[in-house]
């Protein structure tokens, strides 16, 4: 693994967030559920949920990020992972194939926003789960942002609904970061 991943991961895994286990509560989980983690990462949510549903895909560009996830479940016995190399404007899943997608702290720099939302919202089942976690944008914010009022209306176009958006004092960095889930239409 060359320096850059592993400084990559090192970051990932120090990021300072919450437990994703706290995510968890605005989730109808069930053990039968497939979940599709978009920008999976280290693993931040693919490690946890996995131990409570029956498959996860774990969606992200970077394969060496993706080979240390799939490392790290077969060192904790978890083996219902199922890594895919890809990009989110052109996720490589069956329409309807998911219950529940998460995306955290992954969807602020991609464009179109668009076509993120309506890959995900074509992956999930009929009424499936979309988690949307990510950073505010904010007068003094780092970075590329999408406020919570843009990309409830991004999620609203890309046809999905009973959206909302959930009370949260989390930060990242110093940063304010927010909570929208929404069901497929």
């Amino acid at each position: 693994m060359n320096e850059k991943v592993k400084r990559k991961i090192s970051n990932l895994e120090h990021i300072g967030r919450s437990p994703a286990e706290e995510l968890f509560q605005y989730l109808p989980l069930n053990h039968s559920d497939v979940v599709l983690d978009i920008g999976a990462g280290a693993g931040y949510v693919a490690l946890p949920i996995a131990e409570r549903v029956d498959t996860v895909y774990a969606l992200d560009l970077d394969e060496e990020i993706l080979n240390y996830l799939q490392s790290t479940a077969e060192n904790r016995g978890i083996t219902n992972i199922q890594p895919v190399t890809a990009n989110f404007k052109e996720i490589p899943l069956a329409d309807e194939q998911v219950d529940i997608a998460i995306a955290s702290i992954s969807l602020h720099e991609v464009n179109p926003l668009s076509t993120v939302l309506e890959e995900i919202n074509r992956t999930l089942k009929a009424r499936g789960t979309f988690l949307c976690i990510d950073i505010e944008k904010t007068a003094d914010g780092r970075g590329p942002r999408v406020s919570s009022g843009d990309m409830m209306k991004a999620m609203e176009n890309a046809g999905f609904d009973h959206i909302e958006m959930m009370v949260s004092q989390r930060k990242l960095g110093n940063e304010p970061v927010y909570i929208i889930r929404a069901e497929k239409k």
